[in-house]
């Protein structure tokens, strides 16, 4: 038998876009959900047609295009270009417009705003749905590596060291000119190197002088605003810590922000604010050790939000003996002292009104025969210190036991986002540069991963219904007042589109 022939390339044919989509292809919630979208009350540019001039392309098409492109991992305009030449799904969901990627390029640059409020209506979206829960919502960071390589980030130690070594190489140019210059009665001219050696030191003098007139210990020359941190694989790169808030009814991605910090703390307070501002009132929050922060925790029990926070494990020395760890220093209240493992006491040592108040007891650790396991460091005395935020720690360790099964389910409410948009969605990179740009790719990003989660859980038919149910452009007013009243309106009463 012979093999499978496909159709002769010259034959004519007679066919659509609209019959080489498949029927259920995200690509058509898409084409509604833009559709069903105030594009000019978000602030699109070039919404309306001018009436001079000549025709350009509208803001629906481009947008339309932009979602697909970042839901698929095709975020570059050359790129997206490409796509709409060959990419059939893209074809259908422009009606064959083939726009350049100077014009791809420069929507997004003039829609960096409207992006992000796209990703909010559909957010607003969901919740109008009875989508998403409100109850459980969990918060983490990951590292985005910005566009800024390495070798373009520079601090005043790498700029020290490099000016030493350029030093280095002038000096040693220097010298073999000079032997030149006795051995021949010509005069020596100035090698191309050395120049070159002298132009970068100046630009690295630059650079350390920009340094110490800002307030910052780094600069990054191709991205101003990405920062040095630390990955998941034991290494540094130049990148943004984003924060996400995921909700844990449906997974859907409630909200995010850019950070230009590598660490967590301070963060959690940040994002639950952002919650509340969108109407979500009384719901618990999930988060892991890189939260455990005291002024977070404080802010938590400020605005009443009960916060589920994995504690973080002390730093004792590894050679100590467990039972001398600090964990085993029990503090008495009424006394206002803390017992040792040996039974003594330690007394305070600052007001009670201090920060950060230190506990010792010099006497009782010089007759201890366990003092030399116990201490660590020239100080022949163990000291125990106390903060201002001791109390609210405790509590959220309480806290943190009560619910350790709730807690169990923050990894997979809040990681699955983010592996896949780096793993599956090719965004673990920014194409952009400056926190502002970047906020747009992760509203881009974000929006794609919600319109898949959403499709998964609700099922094509469920979700091109509910769309197709929307009026265009109805304001959201009646949505606000629900939200104030914490209402929660069914799909089956009342649909209403919002808009920010």
């Amino acid at each position: 038998m012979g093999f499978i022939d496909g159709t002769n390339r010259e034959q004519t044919s007679y066919w659509s876009f609209e019959d080489m989509v498949d029927e259920k292809s995200i690509v058509r919630v898409i084409d509604r959900y833009i559709d069903k979208s105030d594009l000019e009350r978000l602030g699109f540019n070039r919404t309306q047609a001018a009436t001079t001039g000549r025709p350009g392309y509208a803001a629906a098409p481009l947008a339309k295009l932009y979602v697909y492109g970042y839901e698929n991992g095709i975020r570059s305009s050359r790129k997206l270009e490409k796509e709409t030449k060959r990419n059939v799904e893209v074809m259908w969901l422009l009606d064959g417009l083939t726009p350049d990627y100077k014009t791809i390029s420069e929507f997004r640059r003039l829609n960096i705003r409207p992006l992000q409020k796209l990703f909010r209506e559909f957010v607003k979206l969901c919740r109008s749905w009875d989508f998403v829960g409100g109850e459980l919502i969990a918060i983490d960071g990951s590292k985005f590596k910005a566009s800024n390589n390495k070798k373009n980030n520079f601090s005043s130690k790498k700029l020290d060291d490099r000016l030493r070594r350029l030093e280095e190489k002038i000096e040693a140019y220097l010298q073999a000119m000079d032997h030149e210059d006795k051995r021949e009665e010509s005069e020596t001219k100035v090698p191309e190197g050395l120049l070159e050696l002298l132009e970068r030191k100046e630009l690295y003098e630059e650079y350390k002088a920009q340094i110490e007139a800002s307030e910052e210990n780094e600069l990054s020359t191709v991205d101003p605003d990405a920062r040095l941190m630390g990955n998941n694989r034991c290494g540094v790169d130049v990148a943004y810590n984003v924060q996400s808030a995921v909700d844990g009814k449906n997974g859907i991605i409630l909200d995010y922000d850019v950070s230009l910090k590598p660490s967590d703390h301070g963060h959690l307070g940040t994002m639950t604010k952002q919650l509340m501002r969108q109407g979500f009132r009384k719901f618990k929050v999930l988060a892991d050790k890189g939260y455990y922060n005291g002024s977070d925790l404080f802010k938590m029990k400020k605005f009443k939000i009960k916060a589920i926070v994995s504690k973080q494990n002390p730093s004792n020395p590894k050679t100590q003996p467990k039972q001398f760890n600090t964990g085993n220093f029990k503090y008495d209240s009424e006394s206002d002292t803390y017992l040792c493992p040996a039974g003594e006491m330690l007394h305070p040592h600052n007001r009670k009104t201090a920060k950060r108040r230190s506990f010792y007891n010099k006497k009782a650790c010089g007759k201890c025969p366990h003092v030399d396991v116990c201490t660590s460091g020239k100080r022949d005395y163990r000291t125990v210190t106390r903060s201002e935020h001791t109390k609210i720690y405790e509590n959220a360790d309480s806290v943190f036991r009560d619910n350790y099964e709730l807690y169990k389910l923050r990894q997979q409410i809040v990681e699955h986002p983010f592996g896949t948009i780096k793993h599956t969605m090719n965004g673990g990179h920014f194409l952009l540069r400056t926190r502002r740009k970047v906020r747009c790719e992760v509203a881009l990003l974000f929006l794609g991963y919600n319109l898949k989660r959403a499709v998964k859980i609700l099922g094509f038919n469920e979700i091109m219904a509910r769309l197709g149910s929307l009026p265009h452009y109805i304001d959201s007013f009646l949505h606000r007042i629900f939200v104030v009243l914490n209402i929660h309106v069914s799909f089956s009463k009342v649909q209403v589109f919002q808009r920010s």
